[in-house]
């Protein structure tokens, strides 16, 4: 269904139209707020914070065409307030993710066990840049969204975002480089248990 139809039904007080909308985003709302975020936990809060507030400003929203635009910046200021309440402890499901992978490997199912360690590498790696560069890194190359839906998203400039990419790429590589090594003396690690 059309974003503008969907805007209008729910602006008329269609609850099933923000029960399509919710189908329509959510996941991918989710998935960008789990990465930008680092936590599930977190990522179930600025998911349902996002449609909180969604709903009770969808008569705001003035061009119905932007409204992919206008949820991810929802979910992005979420994401961010999120991120700066501090350090965080481990998440409980890196923890579980990390029990599951020496059982994976203890089963001999090690290309599943390589995913889920390639999977929490990324996370790690998305976790030691900060929220600004996170969140451009994620929409960018998770979502997909070009340069020009990035500034519209986070209410930025074109170059603020190609700036942010930039450094963000930078950062993720000098990151990278210092735990490449980790990462592999990990992976040696699992298979020889294998």
């Amino acid at each position: 269904m059309e974003d503008k139809e969907l805007v209008s039904r729910i602006k008329t007080g269609d609850k099933s139209a923000f029960d399509e909308l919710y189908d329509k985003y959510h996941l991918s709302l989710y998935r960008n707020a789990y990465l930008i975020t680092g936590r599930q936990q977190d990522a179930e809060d600025v998911l349902q914070e996002t449609f909180v507030t969604a709903f009770f400003h969808m008569k705001e929203l003035k061009n119905a065409d932007s409204l992919k635009a206008w949820l991810f910046r929802i979910m992005t200021r979420q994401a961010v307030k999120s991120c700066k309440k501090g350090a965080r402890e481990i998440p409980d499901e890196t923890v579980v993710e990390q029990s599951d992978l020496r059982t994976l490997a203890d089963h001999e199912e090690y290309d599943h066990a390589e995913r889920i360690a390639r999977r929490n590498e990324m996370q790690k790696l998305l976790s030691e840049i900060d929220y600004k560069h996170r969140e451009v890194i994620v929409l960018y190359y998770y979502e997909e969204m070009s340069v020009s839906e990035i500034a519209k998203t986070l209410g930025c400039f074109e170059g603020t975002v190609k700036s942010r990419l930039h450094a963000a790429r930078d950062l993720m590589k000098e990151v990278l480089m210092n735990t490449e090594t980790d990462f592999f003396v990990q992976s040696r690690e699992v298979a020889r248990h294998a």
